[in-house]
């Protein structure tokens, strides 16, 4: 720490006519009041959770007219997971960013290391920001961006543990995107994504496995049109390539990848009735893997679409049910919301309405287990209702709580668990302290 500061204070003597030196920080801790949050209650007067994390971090930009450079640590922990007697053991934090950004003229740039990836609403690439860990990338990215025109970004990723090859748990080995995002005059706009993504993986056949990473892609457009107070955006992303999972093929005695063949599409239109109030209409769907389809080549493919490095928190419910570590390769998800969302000076408040359903069908296992009959179950989720308050105190400070429930059905507690006597329902207080310390140019 001495070290750092010493860097800090010599960067604030040597700032240049042409550069800014920002120094910002924030502290955010959040109590979290659990019971069915991610999957329904399995017992009726089952003991709720109560736990509180917090995000701490420092961050140091600096930026002249040839380069930028930026650095952010960050320390994430659940209160009670260090005892008081503290060994210094560092283990809770870590490096959230740090990466350096070459200038070569107003247009074009070369930004190198780990850093956040936000593209459009978060949907393929996103910070998750809610997440106290959040998310970023080791990656280079090269950026064209012409102002008022059109903006270019081409990014390269291929991950290694120190020089062990193919060891990298828990991340992908590669990964590569062009988006493209051009703006039509002051209404339209349209994004274009292309992603390769590829994992570690080994090669099935034969006595030994072999290391190979498996390939899978994602392709998709945004447009977004706003006029005054209506804004409407769709989302169309098609998912393909080669899956982890395998199946058999008995007549070469040869296992294969699945192919995938995955469809997103997300419709949101909002309207500002008044100055202070915005509602919000729109319906998802997110492909899935019927369970009644018994038919050899459709098992052969994988039709559930996952939202690869998305902010899945922002969609489907806060009470995270779905692609937030769980739901995937499965029956997918058809989601029709409401959101009123209100913001007066200091004062936020929302409410926001969803309605689940399977997009394939769900196999009725009681029905199979007695008769031996493949039914589908009705394809209705559950109605998820999210509400949420805030207050902001000061520059700097937000005083924030929400409340969640989810009223499940049966073909909700046949995918995920859960007792129909229970109850499931979400709570959170949260306070954002954001302070800049230092911004000097």
């Amino acid at each position: 720490m001495r070290k750092i500061t010493l860097l800090i204070l010599a960067l604030i003597t040597v700032i240049g006519v042409n550069a800014q030196l920002t120094l910002n920080g924030e502290y955010r801790p959040r109590t979290e009041f659990l019971h069915g949050y991610k999957a329904p209650m399995g017992i009726d007067g089952q003991m709720f959770n109560l736990v509180t994390t917090q995000r701490a971090r420092f961050g140091v930009f600096y930026k002249t007219d040839k380069y930028r450079f930026g650095l952010q640590f960050q320390d994430v922990r659940a209160w009670g997971s260090t005892k008081q007697l503290v060994n210094n053991d560092g283990s809770f934090t870590t490096v959230h960013q740090a990466w350096g950004e070459v200038l070569f003229n107003e247009n074009l740039s070369l930004k190198l290391g780990r850093q956040e990836l936000v593209y459009d609403d978060s949907r393929i690439l996103g910070n998750v920001g809610w997440a106290q860990q959040a998310r970023s990338h080791d990656i280079a990215l090269l950026k064209y961006e012409k102002k008022g025109a059109y903006k270019l970004h081409f990014g390269v990723a291929v991950n290694q543990v120190q020089t062990m090859p193919y060891n990298t748990a828990g991340n992908y080995k590669s990964m590569q995107f062009l988006w493209l995002h051009k703006k039509f005059g002051e209404a339209f706009s349209l994004s274009i994504l292309a992603l390769n993504n590829g994992v570690a993986d080994t090669v099935t056949n034969g006595l030994v496995g072999a290391p190979m990473t498996t390939l899978s892609q994602i392709i998709g457009i945004r447009p977004v049109y706003k006029a005054g107070k209506l804004q409407a955006s769709l989302n169309f992303y098609y998912q393909m390539g080669n899956d982890k999972s395998t199946y058999f093929n008995s007549s070469e005695n040869k296992n294969y990848h699945k192919n995938i063949s995955a469809i997103n599409l997300r419709i949101d239109v909002s309207y500002k009735a008044t100055d202070n109030l915005k509602t919000t209409v729109g319906f998802e769907m997110l492909s899935g893997n019927s369970e009644t389809n018994t038919d050899k080549s459709y098992s052969e493919t994988n039709h559930a679409f996952t939202p690869l490095y998305g902010t899945n928190h922002k969609f489907n419910g806060w009470m995270d049910y779905f692609y937030v570590g769980n739901h995937v390769n499965n029956v997918g998800l058809n989601d029709a919301y409401l959101q009123l969302d209100y913001k007066k000076e200091k004062i936020l408040a929302g409410a926001h309405f969803h309605y689940f359903m399977a997009n394939a069908e769900v196999l009725d296992q009681k029905e199979f287990a007695s008769t031996g009959d493949i039914k589908a179950m009705p394809s209705g989720l559950g109605t998820e209702i999210d509400t949420y308050v805030g207050y902001k105190y000061a520059k700097g400070v937000l005083f924030k709580a929400g409340f969640s429930m989810m009223l499940d059905s049966e073909t909700m507690r046949e995918i995920k668990g859960g007792s129909a006597d229970a109850t499931n329902y979400w709570g959170w207080v949260m306070v954002v302290i954001k302070p800049t310390f230092l911004n000097k140019k």
